[in-house]
């Protein structure tokens, strides 16, 4: 029983966080979108490839307060809003991208599926962090790092 009722928890945070992002998205002006998408992840607003260190950068921010939270007896209750807010972002730069580009290849191929990985083993970190699960992030990150140039920069 408390397994499921962990999914379930998991599953209503990345829905509601997702349509969060959709809806703050169409009340901002595009200053503040672009201010919000430049602070968190620049990589949706590039035209060139991103460096190694605009790759890791917005993983890292994650990460970094995710595990200090991870720390903390008390604090550990306050992972699962680190998680809603990387996937309100997500939905976030997911409206973005998809009002903005000509061509839906990096959302498709890049933004949407590496995002929802990213999101999906953040919930399964806060629910308890394992080296698998770290692995896994990991691989994601240096994958994504590569294929990059491919999915966006060669259409």
């Amino acid at each position: 029983m408390n397994q499921s009722y962990t999914i379930f928890i998991s599953l209503c945070v990345l829905v509601f966080s997702f349509i969060g992002g959709l809806i703050l998205f169409e009340k901002s002006t595009p200053e503040q979108q672009q201010w919000i998408i430049n602070l968190l992840d620049a990589r949706v607003l590039l035209i060139e490839q991103p460096t190694l260190l605009e790759t890791i950068f917005p993983h890292l921010m994650i990460a970094v307060v995710f595990f200090l939270f991870y720390q903390h007896r008390y604090l550990r209750k306050l992972i699962l809003i680190v998680c809603a807010f990387k996937i309100t972002f997500y939905g976030f730069c997911s409206s973005y991208l998809l009002q903005t580009q000509e061509s839906t290849y990096p959302y498709v191929f890049w933004w949407f599926p590496f995002q929802l990985v990213y999101c999906l083993l953040l919930l399964a970190l806060a629910n308890r962090i394992n080296l698998f699960t770290l692995a896994f992030y990991a691989i994601v990150i240096i994958i994504e790092y590569v294929l990059i140039p491919f999915i966006l920069y060669n259409n």
